[in-house]
């Protein structure tokens, strides 16, 4: 039970429900404290949501159970040096570089934990640290604009300037790398170009307040007194508690001959300064990572965006499923000739495997079923001598159209499958869901929902595409693959028992057999709840 908790928390937290995840890691850890996975992936969380020290005593607690694993060393390295520990962090990415010299984001990582000490000689050390990490393969952003950084500070302004422009061919819509540009320039003398790559930064990013700040400098410097003074006061504006904005406002209204406005702001900027020296009032976990969950949820453009980027970019993370716009704009243009198409074109016969699948499984008859993504209602002459109540849902509204003209279906819906199932708890004997889970990545929602929708002894069976590997994998034509270790882990975590799993040829693709696979599963009569 207590792996079945973390596995469950797991996969919440690669899906990005951290609320969730948090919970499930803590439930481990109440029934087994000594719990190393749990520990690490807790204190993980805790980094992600900016909870230094509630990170570091957790990760510290698993490196002491797994000392040789480098990545429990790495990611306590980096909640050091969250939390300001610079030395502990050098020492933990010291020791996962010892355990696996191929880790490249350990050499970044110490690196940054070299420019954050900054003592003397860290600068070149982060400088030999971050070349190494690049002789061994990493060509990142990340790797070129902290190299920047560290050449800077060695005083190397023209190798400062060649790795920040590495970094903005990599990623050219950065603040931070024109910024550090602009002190490279600045740092060589040259300070039109500095001017220049500052005011790109304010571009980027309106309230980059030491942008601003430095901005004002070199307009000071160039004579333009009441210009330098607009900007500071835009960077206080910006930042009511940057004392250097004060200091350099009142500087400028000084030689200005504004002596009392000048005042003013000395005595500003030494209340900002106080301001700055005490701590923040400390954020509570669970509020910080409600606030890293309002984060990572996506709006409508942005899951449009990530989705087509992992379509065509190969991401490492794919998307959790296709966007539902997408998905219904796609049918409905194609609902006139689905049926054709699939039956004539792709030799599509999932249908009849589903009804097979079905039949060995012995299912509870006369059954109350739900056909998700029911498309045209394919599935209906099959499944409609064993249904009570025979319902379809998708999210097609003319897909639904040419399954209500079959005249089959008691009851048809347009709307996503995880909502049709949270709307019907206990409600079904039958869940179907014949090639619709291929657009779906993460299918822990629907594994969940299904388990509390169906009642006891009740089916879920279904097709996928077969994939490898431990989770999901997204294809260019824009459907998903599973693999089998995941379809099971999932079963295992909400409960179902496998009544079969079949490796499946559904259809074709440009003349090439699809390879899938059929899943029968059954909630037990004991389970009442899903976990």
């Amino acid at each position: 039970m207590p792996q079945d908790l973390l596995q469950i928390a797991l996969e919440h937290h690669r899906a990005g429900r951290v609320r969730q995840a948090e919970a499930g890691y803590r439930a481990a850890l109440e029934a087994n404290p000594y719990n190393a996975e749990a520990l690490h992936w807790l204190g993980v969380l805790m980094v992600q949501a900016g909870q230094a020290d509630q990170a570091v005593g957790l990760l510290e607690q698993a490196a002491r159970f797994r000392p040789k694993d480098p990545a429990y060393q790495h990611n306590l390295a980096q909640a050091y040096l969250l939390a300001g520990r610079a030395d502990d962090a050098i020492r933990a990415f010291e020791r996962s570089a010892v355990l696996d010299a191929t880790r490249i984001e350990t050499l970044l990582g110490l690196g940054l934990a070299y420019l954050a000490r900054h003592r003397p000689g860290d600068a070149q050390a982060a400088v030999d640290t971050l070349r190494q990490a690049r002789r061994v393969g990493l060509d990142s952003f990340d790797l070129h604009h902290h190299l920047g950084m560290a050449l800077l500070a060695t005083g190397d302004a023209e190798g400062a300037i060649s790795s920040q422009w590495r970094a903005i061919d990599r990623r050219a819509d950065d603040a931070a790398a024109y910024y550090h540009l602009a002190l490279a320039y600045r740092a060589k003398g040259d300070n039109p170009a500095a001017r220049a790559n500052l005011t790109k930064t304010l571009e980027l990013r309106p309230a980059h307040v030491r942008a601003c700040h430095a901005l004002g400098v070199l307009t000071s410097e160039a004579g333009d007194l009441r210009g330098a003074a607009d900007l500071f006061r835009r960077a206080v504006a910006i930042d009511p508690n940057f004392a250097p904005a004060y200091h350099a406002l009142g500087e400028v209204l000084q030689r200005s001959g504004n002596a009392y406005d000048a005042v003013s702001a000395f005595r500003l900027a030494a209340e900002a300064a106080r301001e700055s020296d005490e701590p923040p009032d400390a954020i509570p976990a669970s509020e910080a990572v409600a606030d890293l969950e309002r984060k990572l949820a996506l709006s409508g453009d942005a899951a449009a965006l990530h989705f087509a980027l992992a379509s065509y970019a190969g991401m490492s993370v794919a998307p959790a499923q296709v966007p539902a716009e997408s998905i219904a704009t796609l049918f409905d243009r194609y609902a006139d000739k689905f049926d054709e198409h699939l039956r004539d074109k792709l030799q599509y016969r999932v249908p009849e495997l589903i009804a097979a699948a079905i039949r060995a499984a012995d299912p509870p008859t006369p059954a109350d079923v739900l056909d998700l993504g029911c498309g045209t209602g394919l599935c209906a002459p099959l499944l409609r001598p064993m249904a009570r109540l025979l319902s379809g849902v998708d999210l097609s509204p003319a897909m639904v159209e040419k399954a209500r003209a079959r005249g089959l279906y008691d009851q048809l819906a347009i709307g996503d499958l995880v909502a049709a199932l949270g709307s019907a708890p206990r409600g079904f004997d039958l869940l179907v869901a014949a090639d619709v889970l291929v657009y779906v990545g993460d299918l822990a929602p629907t594994f969940e929902a299904a388990a509390r929708c169906l009642r006891p002894g009740g089916l879920l069976v279904f097709s996928v595409e077969a994939g490898d590997g431990d989770r999901f994998q997204l294809q260019p034509n824009h459907r998903f693959k599973h693999s089998k270790a995941y379809l099971r882990r999932l079963a295992a975590m909400y409960g179902f028992a496998e009544e079969s799993f079949a490796e499946i040829v559904g259809r074709t693709e440009a003349d090439r057999p699809v390879a899938g696979f059929l899943v029968a599963l059954r909630l037990p009569p004991a389970s009442a709840a899903a976990p």
